[in-house]
């Protein structure tokens, strides 16, 4: 597979490129994207779903734009599809020529059940899912729903209900909500018993991210970030209904839309709606990947079984490839934090294990020196939050990046804590964390061979070696270390 590869989707409503630079065998990040509002769709429906001749243009023009944008970019392969609008239209043929013979582009006309697995084979890589599944993606002319179940796409199926669908058909016409309701439920019927058996629902595409954002505005969640945000439907209920009912575009400005999404948002939140109350699932995560990226991976990961290795994170190879200059190996200061975690893990909590986000914290401890040496902690925090995104809950992100934040005298940084409070843990185990974190990194340069033990009833940490640990102690006197503890040196031979 090439270094540069560029997707291009072309949907009912909108068509979009991305580009993708891989950066090993498994690391790879999105380096441009664009976006045009074609609405390729528009007038195809009282027109016997023929494309029309204005929504062509507008589609040839933006294909041009993006032949541009990969050019410059120098992708070496290019995948471009198109999807329900495109294929349910008489004229479908026609158009894929006009394309060809304008832009040199060669479209693939995908079906709604690729289109569900695509999406679903984003979000099961992507995602930090840990239970039965099913994904929706509400496009303009489908909505495309995969059953995931032990870690496996196991069924899909497209539905022929869509938001420009129910807007030409029942909101443009002003007709009761009722109305389009049972127009919705006739399709939803269709869903296969099997799907009732998920208790989750993977959120894709522009509606339900646009949802998500209005979500998190109004409950003034603290991590701008709309991949993995998690949420339970029957909380927001009534923000939901309030969209459903907005009058007019002010009103949803009020209730935290974005304009790009007036003519779209209320349509695809009833299908939305609906389906969650037929499958009665309240538990929802929020993807910010679908179809580009289920394509690009798709073909990425064919010769691995379309997933990536279980002991292996996306995002961490992502970021070691492109900004650990040095290449130090992580290995030895693993070995030490899996020796240390377990002896102190009593004392730190004994309800949640944390020595997953220590050891991803311990692999990208070096990034922040991309930038400088001087406050490289604080580089690497800004680095990781940002940049942590796939198979990560939002929780783990941010205590990953907190750990990271940890230096010499400050083994917590008081404004990540105070403006993340409902997402990271206590001080008290942040502190103990900070200290694992802060110890691996300085035995790993002074005395690599060390031993520990923990005396609970004096809390007591010893740390053993067979090196001279004089600056090691210096270091340690420096530390703000959890309450109480104290640390002891001794030597063996």
């Amino acid at each position: 597979m090439p270094k540069r590869v560029a997707i291009v989707d072309i949907g009912s409503n909108s068509a979009r490129v991305v580009i993708y630079q891989r950066t090993s065998r498994f690391g790879f990040h999105l380096i441009a994207q664009q976006k045009a509002n074609v609405r390729i769709s528009e007038g195809s429906f009282e027109n016997g779903g023929y494309l029309q001749e204005n929504a062509i243009k507008r589609a040839i023009t933006s294909l041009k734009l993006f032949k541009n944008i990969i050019d410059e970019y120098k992708a070496r392969k290019t995948i471009i599809v198109a999807t329900a609008a495109v294929r349910n239209a008489p004229n479908r043929y026609e158009f894929l020529s006009r394309v060809k013979r304008e832009t040199g582009f060669k479209i693939k006309v995908i079906d709604g059940n690729k289109e569900a697995l695509f999406g679903a084979v984003a979000a099961l890589n992507l995602l930090p899912i840990n239970q039965n599944s099913i994904s929706i993606d509400i496009g303009g002319g489908s909505s495309d729903i995969a059953l995931i179940k032990n870690s496996k796409v196991v069924s899909t199926i497209s539905l022929n209900i869509g938001t420009i669908t129910l807007k030409e058909l029942f909101f443009d016409k002003n007709l009761p909500l009722s109305e389009a309701k049972l127009f919705i439920n006739k399709e939803l019927n269709k869903i296969p018993q099997e799907f009732y058996q998920a208790n989750c629902i993977i959120a894709i595409g522009g509606v339900l991210r646009a949802l998500a954002k209005s979500i998190m505005e109004v409950s003034n969640y603290s991590y701008k970030k709309i991949h993995a945000f998690n949420y339970n439907i029957a909380n927001y209920s009534s923000h939901i209904d309030s969209i459903l009912n907005a009058k007019d575009n002010k009103e949803l400005e009020k209730l935290k839309i974005k304009e790009g999404r007036f003519d779209t948002i209320r349509e695809g939140l009833l299908i939305f709606k609906e389906l969650s109350e037929k499958l009665n699932i309240q538990n929802i995560i929020t993807s910010g990947v679908g179809i580009r990226e289920g394509i690009f991976l798709n073909d990425m990961l064919r010769g691995v079984g379309g997933k990536f290795p279980k002991e292996l994170n996306p995002s961490i190879v992502s970021i070691r490839d492109r900004l650990d200059i040095l290449g130090i190996p992580t290995k030895p200061k693993e070995k030490i934090t899996k020796e240390l975690y377990p002896i102190l893990e009593e004392k730190i909590s004994k309800e949640n294990n944390y020595l997953n986000e220590l050891l991803n914290a311990i692999k990208l401890n070096n990034i922040g020196k991309t930038l400088t040496i001087y406050d490289e902690h604080k580089h690497t925090y800004y680095i990781a939050s940002q940049e942590l995104n796939w198979q990560f809950t939002h929780k783990q992100m941010l205590l990953i990046a907190a750990i990271l934040r940890s230096k010499g005298d400050k083994l917590i940084y008081k404004a990540i804590k105070k403006e993340h409070k409902k997402l990271l843990p206590s001080k008290k185990v942040l502190k103990w964390l900070g200290l694992i974190y802060t110890i691996s990194n300085l035995l790993y340069e002074y005395a690599p061979k060390g031993k520990f033990k923990f005396d609970y009833k004096n809390n007591i940490l010893t740390i053993s070696s067979t090196s001279n640990l004089t600056l090691f102690e210096e270091e340690i006197k420096n530390l703000q270390l959890p309450k109480n503890l104290k640390i002891k040196i001794t030597y063996f031979s």
